[in-house]
């Protein structure tokens, strides 16, 4: 799909457009938006909880086309505020200590036997809390004008951070795999469900899966058992988002060139954030898979976007919209999100090179 008209596409098309590998009116803006900070800047107020209503306020604000708002029980996320430093369990049986925003890291996991798996329960899909953040993002766009993309976490991260913890998953590899494969076969069966809820719901325009496969320098774990235990289920996912109809973009940190090949193969639309503090090439991405994937991101949010000036960030972003913005299917982005260290005015510079430099035609590098 290109665009042909004579005047601007709203955010909702915009962003659509290019996710879909097609050339809006020009490129358009996504980020995850995890700062307090920057809810006090533009609204004057903080809200204890990721809320729905107060992102999609934020977006329309900062001028982003794109925004994620998460399923409840999306782990690592508070349904129900804490005091800091307060620990407390989530429906999945993880346990938290209360000591960021929005994103809480995980003190111990559910499961560490498999007398354990034996007792443990899946959390109720259709729990009365499930959609909230979703349902308040949706009454907040009552225009339909900013898209909005229903989060869910991937089964290697739930496996390696929630179930499990990293060491574990490891031992398990070897020594129990077929327990590894029962807890991704229920978690897959459980994510499809909620999916299915999520799309009846209505108003929803994108999936995003969040699967982090890869660290800064290699991937978390060798291909092989990436391939036979993790990508098989993460395709069953995608393949079920996909069946509705709608794009599916996935968050994948850190270095994946092993696996790049493997990760477009499941069907996804976009990927994000193609992290270049991790070394992956945003031209090298677009070259090879610019036809079928639309990648998202990478404007440094750890050096960039924290220490450098408003030149050294505008050089940044407009590098990225000359590399992968021509022939369109690209969105920029940071490569992974709007924190409480970035700048105000390296936010709004970034954001605004979409408007100077992302009008199409695009010309490249």
């Amino acid at each position: 799909m290109d665009f042909s008209g004579d005047g601007e596409m709203q955010s909702r098309e915009r962003f659509i457009t290019a996710l879909n590998h097609g050339t809006p009116d020009r490129v358009p803006v996504y980020d995850f938006l995890f700062s307090q900070k920057l809810l006090k800047k533009m609204l004057g107020f903080n809200t204890p909880l990721y809320d729905g209503a107060s992102q999609v306020k934020l977006a329309s604000k900062l001028g982003l086309d794109g925004l994620f708002l998460p399923i409840n029980g999306y782990c690592g996320f508070e349904d129900e505020p804490h005091k800091p430093g307060e620990t407390f369990v989530d429906e999945w049986g993880v346990t938290y200590v209360n000591n960021g925003w929005p994103i809480m890291v995980q003190t111990d996991v559910a499961l560490k036997t498999r007398a354990d798996w034996e007792k443990y329960k899946m959390p109720p899909v259709e729990a009365p809390h499930r959609l909230n953040i979703i349902n308040d993002g949706i009454k907040a766009n009552s225009d339909n004008n900013i898209a909005l993309i229903a989060g869910f976490l991937g089964p290697f991260t739930m496996a390696y951070w929630y179930f499990f913890d990293l060491a574990a998953l490891s031992l398990l590899i070897y020594d129990d795999p077929a327990f590894i494969q029962e807890v991704n076969d229920s978690y897959v069966d459980w994510a499809l469900k909620a999916v299915q809820y999520t799309y009846d719901n209505g108003n929803i325009d994108a999936f995003m899966i969040a699967d982090d496969w890869g660290g800064t320098t290699s991937l978390l774990m060798s291909p092989k058992h990436l391939r036979e235990l993790f990508i098989p289920p993460f395709r069953k996912i995608v393949q079920g988002m996909k069946s509705f109809g709608l794009p599916v973009i996935m968050h994948n940190d850190g270095r994946l060139h092993d696996v790049i090949g493997d990760l477009v193969d499941t069907g996804i639309d976009g990927y994000h954030p193609v992290e270049r503090a991790a070394g992956m090439d945003l031209g090298d991405i677009k070259s090879r898979f610019g036809r079928t994937l639309c990648p998202v991101g990478n404007i440094n949010n750890k050096t960039t976007m924290v220490t450098g000036s408003v030149d050294d960030v505008e050089k940044e972003a407009r590098e990225c919209i000359q590399t992968a913005g021509p022939g369109g299917g690209y969105i920029l982005s940071t490569d992974h999100s709007l924190h409480d260290d970035i700048p105000f005015e390296n936010i709004t510079t970034y954001i605004n090179c979409a408007e100077k430099y992302g009008k199409y035609p695009i010309l490249g590098i």
